[in-house]
Parts: structure tokens; C-alpha cells; sequence
């Protein structure tokens, strides 16, 4: 299931355009049901995260070799703090808690019926991917640099003020533009067309606003460049540059009707996959010996944005607590933080309602969390509970 974060008004109906409309891809065994979209009706509030077959269309991100980390068996005080943090994740609708420390498993356990490879619908979690995937076309030339003009990318907003908002705005939610409609970003067959009618309302760097139709021009920003640079595209470019390298599992990537991916949302896969990009950001960028991202980069995701300490370039950062954090002014949704992070160097995703995925590079943690929809689900329980047993 997802909800806004934006705003409270109710769903509006969203009709299908034409199909000769859309520029839908041509045949491509990688695609499918790009003729049976999503609808409202397929996401009622009582939706399992784990019926991803409810995201239509998709993509199909292929499996590469797997090489399973190595298991160690927690220890007194460490053992303790485990068993306290599933304790916790289960008391919180909890279906799956992966904890690795220094590139081996510690801890994986999981909801009847689900296992370290099965999909769930992790929402705005690949928020934080897309970040990673602008420090390597950054690296390869694709993209310019992060505080490049917008205008200089989306030709649509060049001549006009929007056009000179930056990149790093956009990464950092703060670029000074408005809400979207929520339902038609979520199920229009253009999701594209729909973000670019987004209006500057306010000065950039002045307030945090979280946005999805923002994550979905910057990804239309990747997806442009790469198709000009001969490389296929936004989707091929994860496949053959993140995936694999990774070594991550079969996924799914949801799709509107044109073939073009959220960004916002819908990287469906499993536990391990996430704990192997959550490795890759807690070593600096590194697959094993090769430098997949750079480590410049990892340390500047990381930064506070002006507009909002806690969150850096699309990742959320815990060097400032609050006892609740806001998506935004405007939203009635509220994240319960009941005490400060116990390690500050503390990076996350946040997929709405309790999907996350926490590095802690000064204690070698990367704990992964599925769990049912719960906005009472408090972020700083489980990390303070390992960190602190660590110590």
C-alpha cells in the first residue's frame, strides 16, 4: 500500500489515457501487464506490503549471482539486544528483520510464509537508490554535477524559474515547489507528464517539503540522459550497474504505462537485496574490492541539507532528533523518534509506515525491517538497542 505524505485530501479518480497515447515500450519480455495497470480499487488501506502483484505494470530486474554472507552467532549482551529488537519489530506488525554487522549476518528472521528473498511493496525506499544512482552517472559523465541547473536537464522547465532550481533542491526536498495530486502521480500512464506540471510556490532551500513527483523528474533526469548517452535508459542502467554488481535477486520495478519507472517508489524486492545495497553505502561505496559509488559521494548523501538536518540527499540522516519527524509542514503524518539515535553517523530508508533499511558504519551495522503498515512504529528502538549493546 501507499499513502501520502503530503497531504490528507481524499483520492480522486485517475482514467486511463488512450493507449495509442502512450508511449509505451516496444515488445519486451521484461515488461508486464503494461495493458492491466493498477487502479485504486487494487490498494485498499488493508493491503499486505507483500501482495506486490497488486503493482501493475512492472519491470523485471533479472537475478545475478548470489553469494551468501556468512552467519555469526550473537553473544551475550549482543544477543540480548537481537532478541529485543525482533521482540519489538514483531510487536509492530514486523514480517522480516535482517541484522548484518561487519558484512556477515547476525540475525535473520522472518513471518511465516516469507524468507530473505521474497518481495515486499517497500514504498518510498527507493527514494535513497535513486540517490546512489545519480553519484555513478555523476562518476560516468551522465550527468554534470549535483548543483546543476534543472532547467539544463527537463527542457520543459528551461525557461521558466523552475528551470534554475538545482539538482541538489531536488535531492534534498527542497526545492520550493508545491504538492502534487497524489492519486494521479501515483496511477496516472504518464506518471512523467503529470510531475512536470509541478509549480514553484516558494523560494528553493527555504523548507523541506517531501515530494514524490520531484523523485519522479529526477528520475526522468537519469532516464534521459542515459537514453542519450546510447545506455538504454533509467532500468537498464540499474540492472547492469547496481544489481549485478551487487549480486541482488530477481525484482520488480513498478511502471506506469509508458514503461517509465516511479522512482518515488516500487523497487519490489527482498531483505537480502536491500541489506546488499545498505553494504554497499556502510563501506564507502565499495563492492568488494571495486569502487561501484563513489565514497565522495556516500559521504555527501550523507550531509544535512539547510533546509532539513535530518535528511541529505534523499536518505534520512539521525545527527538531530525530534521526538517526531515530519514529511513535511503540511502533513498530518508523523514519525515517532521517542529518544536521539545512540550513534549519530546513523543514515536510513524510510519506506512508508516501518520498511527500512539502517546503516551504522562506526558500529559495521545494516539492519533491514519489513513490516505491515504502523505509524506507531518508532524508528529508534531497534538501532539504539544494537548500538548500545555494541558498545
Amino acid at each position: 500500500m501507499l499513502t501520502s505524505c503530503a497531504t490528507n485530501a481524499p483520492a480522486t479518480t485517475v482514467s486511463a489515457a488512450p493507449s495509442e497515447t502512450i508511449a509505451a515500450p516496444a515488445s519486451n519480455p521484461l515488461y508486464s501487464d503494461l495493458n492491466n495497470p493498477t487502479t485504486l480499487a487494487d490498494l485498499p488501506q488493508t493491503a499486505s506490503i507483500l501482495e506486490v502483484e497488486r503493482y501493475r505494470p512492472n519491470y523485471r530486474l533479472t537475478s545475478c549471482p548470489i553469494i551468501p554472507p556468512p552467519m555469526i552467532m550473537p553473544r551475550g549482551e549482543l544477543a540480548q539486544a537481537v532478541a529485543a529488537a525482533k521482540a519489538y519489530s514483531d510487536e509492530q506488525r514486523g514480517l522480516g528483520l535482517l541484522i548484518m554487522k561487519g558484512g556477515q549476518t547476525l540475525h535473520l528472521s522472518t513471518a511465516e510464509g516469507v524468507n530473505i528473498t521474497t518481495p515486499s511493496a517497500s514504498a518510498s525506499m527507493m527514494k535513497s537508490v535513486i540517490a546512489l544512482l545519480y553519484g555513478m552517472a555523476i562518476e560516468d559523465g551522465i550527468i554534470g554535477t549535483v548543483d546543476d541547473r534543472v532547467g539544463d536537464y527537463i527542457a520543459e522547465w528551461n525557461d521558466d524559474s523552475r528551470g534554475d532550481i538545482t539538482l541538489r533542491q531536488m535531492l534534498t526536498m527542497s526545492a520550493g515547489l508545491g504538492q502534487s495530486d497524489f492519486a494521479r502521480v501515483l496511477l496516472a500512464p504518464d506518471i512523467g507528464a503529470v510531475a512536470l506540471e509541478l509549480e514553484q510556490t516558494g523560494e528553493p532551500d527555504r523548507e523541506f517539503a517531501y515530494n514524490n513527483a520531484i523523485t519522479k523528474v529526477l528520475t526522468m533526469v537519469l532516464d534521459r540522459r542515459l537514453e542519450a548517452a546510447g545506455k538504454g535508459g533509467f532500468l537498464p542502467y540499474l540492472q547492469s550497474e547496481l544489481w549485478c554488481p551487487l549480486g541482488n535477486g530477481e525484482a520488480q520495478v513498478w511502471v506506469d504505462q509508458a514503461g517509465k519507472a516511479r522512482g518515488y517508489a516500487g523497487l519490489h524486492a527482498g531483505m537480502g537485496d536491500y541489506a546488499r545495497i545498505g553494504e554497499l553505502i556502510r563501506k564507502g561505496g565499495m563492492i568488494g574490492d571495486k569502487q561501484i559509488v563513489p565514497a565522495e559521494w556516500i559521504a555527501e548523501m550523507a550531509k544535512p541539507s539547510k533546509a532539513n538536518a535530518q535528511y541529505g540527499l534523499h536518505i534520512w540522516l539521525g545527527s538531530e532528533h525530534t521526538a517526531q519527524r515530519a514529511y513535511s509542514a503540511a502533513s498530518p503524518i508523523k514519525i515517532p523518534h521517542t529518544e536521539p539515535f545512540h550513534a549519530k553517523d546513523i543514515v536510513y530508508f524510510d519506506g512508508f509506515g516501518g520498511q527500512r533499511v539502517y546503516i551504522i558504519p562506526s558500529k559495521e551495522l545494516v539492519i533491514v525491517r519489513f513490516g505491515e503498515v504502523n505509524l506507531a512504529y518508532d524508528d529508534s528502538v531497534i538501532p539504539n538497542l544494537l548500538t548500545r549493546a555494541i558498545d
